[in-house]
């Protein structure tokens, strides 16, 4: 029988090439589903499934993919799948690797110089007529000030994986000093790039730009509420392209709607469907950009291509190349047999 590829989900802005897929002898099936059920049903006798984190791959799922072997997901984010109980099922859990690192590190230090600059409030102060006079003037100084030099001041990474090693040089070449927290990176990574490795804390009070680069997991979740944001300087901004659940969203609005700290550029909130009437967008010290910054031409183009790669890799008996779970090799083997 052909090896099966099933897709869960529509994706219009990710082009598949499903002709590649046939002349390589597989076959290639979509089907929406957005529950646990219609996932096992469009799934049970798929080699391979293609999927994106607002999924529920559980364990009950996951269970359930008798003949699965590899689980793409087609975004950077993962949190729908259970990687434990892949592994334990002896299944690949792939991604698209650094497809994006560039888009998301180029839109990143966009939020950031837009943030500094405080470019959008001065275009919509300019667009209703708040350009000339004495009192339109004292209008345009209550908006510029206060805003700093960027050379020396200092950028603050959450995370220090590959989308913030993508811009580490860019943010220099403004002269910014940059910090990092990532106890899961390497001594000797932070020292190559010339980053200093330091404690939350400490980023949180010493930074003026705190930027977001971490996976969305229990212990990652609101990781900037409260408690952190009154750690801040009050004319700090937080920049987030990575996950909504980061930030409690809630304590941000408390904290921007009483200046606690200068501002926000949010590419991403908790709910990817966000309603007019959303607080935050009452604000005019928040910038949000619709989870845009993963996109261009390039970038979908290789989107589209990774999933049939990692597929193609395990066909011809070799392991994905952007594997979250190396460790299911052993599993992987004992019950497919060598690659």
């Amino acid at each position: 029988m052909a090896f099966k590829v099933v897709m869960t989900f529509h994706h219009p802005a990710c082009p598949h090439d499903e002709e590649a897929y046939r002349k390589s002898g597989m076959e290639f099936v979509t089907v929406p589903c957005q529950t646990e059920d219609e996932i096992i049903a469009a799934g049970h006798n798929a080699d391979a499934v293609i999927t994106t984190f607002t999924q529920p791959f559980t364990r009950k799922v996951i269970e359930a993919l008798t003949k699965c072997r590899l689980i793409h997901n087609l975004t950077l984010g993962y949190e729908g799948i259970d990687i434990e109980a892949a592994t334990e099922h002896g299944i690949c859990v792939s991604y698209p690797g650094d497809y994006c690192s560039e888009e998301v590190s180029d839109h990143t230090m966009a939020l950031l110089l837009a943030c500094a600059r405080k470019i959008v409030r001065i275009d919509k102060a300019v667009r209703a007529g708040k350009w000339d006079s004495y009192e339109k003037r004292e209008m345009r100084l209550k908006i510029w000030r206060p805003m700093f030099r960027l050379q020396g001041q200092t950028v603050g990474l959450v995370g220090f994986g590959r989308i913030a090693r993508a811009l580490t040089p860019k943010a220099k070449g403004f002269g910014l000093r940059i910090i990092a927290f990532d106890p899961y990176v390497s001594p000797d990574v932070f020292e190559e790039l010339g980053v200093e490795s330091v404690a939350l804390d400490y980023l949180l009070q010493e930074s003026d730009y705190i930027l977001l680069h971490v996976a969305l997991a229990p212990e990652t979740r609101h990781i900037l509420g409260m408690d952190e944001f009154k750690k801040m300087k009050p004319t700090a901004y937080v920049i987030n392209t990575s996950r909504g659940g980061l930030i409690d969203e809630q304590a941000l609005f408390t904290c921007l709607s009483q200046h606690y700290i200068a501002g926000a550029g949010l590419d991403v909130l908790e709910t990817e469907i966000v309603s007019p009437d959303h607080p935050l967008l009452g604000l005019d010290n928040v910038l949000i950009t619709a989870h845009s910054a993963f996109y261009s031409e390039q970038a979908t183009l290789e989107l589209g291509r990774r999933p049939y790669e990692e597929i193609s890799r395990i066909v011809r008996r070799e392991w994905p190349v952007w594997l979250l779970n190396p460790q299911v090799k052993e599993t992987f083997i004992s019950r497919w047999g060598k690659q």
